[in-house]
């Protein structure tokens, strides 16, 4: 299932079963102001698009988002997940 969670005014990240997989926020810098919305999963393909409202883009990201996973299959979104996962741990940066 997705989730959401805000990380700002109009600017969410997007979850599958607690895994980060994407983003969608709102450009207002757009004129006029639009949804923007992508996949972050490092997998070839750059699954990503933009919305008229919040629902619509929601709508888009859920359909590319099984798409992406259907075409790559369980392994790579996995493989994927663990690449990620390990480039954001906590204490990437701690040089003790």
């Amino acid at each position: 299932m997705l989730t959401m969670r805000m990380i700002g005014v109009n600017d969410y990240s997007v979850h599958e079963d607690g895994q980060t997989i994407g983003r969608i926020r709102f450009a207002k810098d757009r004129s006029p102001g639009i949804w923007l919305w992508n996949v972050t999963v490092p997998i070839p393909g750059p699954p990503f698009g933009d919305a008229k409202s919040i629902g619509e883009a929601k709508d888009r990201f859920k359909a590319a988002w099984t798409a992406f996973k259907e075409k790559h299959g369980p392994e790579a979104v996995a493989k994927a997940f663990a690449a990620m996962n390990h480039a954001n741990r906590p204490g990437r940066y701690d040089r003790s």
